[in-house]
């Protein structure tokens, strides 16, 4: 039987919950998890008092509410399925190595931090930092994959080496800033100073942008590569045009201060077929 938390009331300060996630709380029934303590600002709470729970744990949790003050849902998460019916605060799904996390609405800052494996969807928007790297860590999102039905902010896959972030909307500036490899792709387009340090990294836009100057013109193709991954988030619910599967890209190579070996990948509909 699922394990359901529905919010009670705003907590008076942001709340961290990285206990509640499928492997911690598996047999577990309500009034066992209600005794858990949470940290809201400086004080101690039980769980039972910011959330009515009912059901046992078992593989799959839900949490139901307006979460945007509940942090680090689903952070370390490493299987089962974490269901969260409204927007949610940061860290959503941080350093998770597994499992499923979905997410029927927005979240904050950091959604995916040094991600390792797994699926995090969101039909909402995504705040800054998606799939990034904490400060001071050389290296973000090493597996796993993003689904992002909206928007996301600045900065999204920053220092990513594996993986797949995939975006229906716009990201804003800066995203795949020193990315290592992997791929970020904004159907609706990439916003400025895009793959800024990229090393071998693969950005896609949907829309016509202007690359940075570290970054030359080198063919327009029919990525295979490409093909196979728009096909991947359409199948994990992301709505992907026909036309951008078959269609033609213009490849620019760069960041040419570093190896150069990275790209941007920028969607040619006139010569789509």
């Amino acid at each position: 039987m699922t394990l359901t938390f529905t919010l009670r009331t705003q907590p008076p300060a942001r709340v961290p919950v990285p206990a509640v996630i499928p492997q911690r709380l598996r047999g577990l029934g309500p009034s066992k998890v209600s005794a858990l303590t949470v940290r809201c600002g400086r004080q101690v709470l039980a769980v039972g008092d910011l959330f009515e729970v009912s059901g046992t744990g078992d593989d799959q949790l839900v949490l139901a509410g307006d979460l945007r003050r509940v942090d680090a849902i689903g952070a370390g998460m490493s299987g089962g399925r974490v269901l969260v019916e409204g927007p949610c605060g940061d860290h959503l799904g941080a350093r998770m190595s597994g499992g499923e996390l979905e997410v029927r609405g927005a979240a904050g800052a950091w959604a995916g931090a040094e991600m390792a494996g797994g699926v995090l969807r969101l039909t909402g928007d995504a705040g800054p930092r998606l799939g990034g790297a904490y400060p001071g860590a050389r290296v973000g999102m090493t597996g796993g994959e993003i689904i992002v039905s909206g928007d996301a902010g600045e900065e999204a896959g920053a220092s990513m080496r594996r993986g797949l972030v995939a975006v229906g909307g716009q990201t804003g500036s800066g995203a795949g800033l020193r990315m290592l490899a992997g791929t970020v792709i904004a159907l609706s387009g990439i916003g400025a100073e895009a793959g800024i340090g990229n090393k071998r990294g693969s950005l896609v836009s949907g829309q016509m942008v202007q690359p940075p100057p570290a970054y030359g013109f080198a063919t327009r193709f029919r990525p295979p590569a490409l093909r196979l991954q728009l096909l991947r988030a359409r199948e994990l619910g992301l709505s992907v045009d026909d036309a951008m599967v078959r269609g033609t890209w213009a490849r620019w190579s760069g960041d040419r201060t570093e190896l150069g070996r990275g790209e941007i990948l920028i969607y040619d509909p006139e010569e789509a077929g």
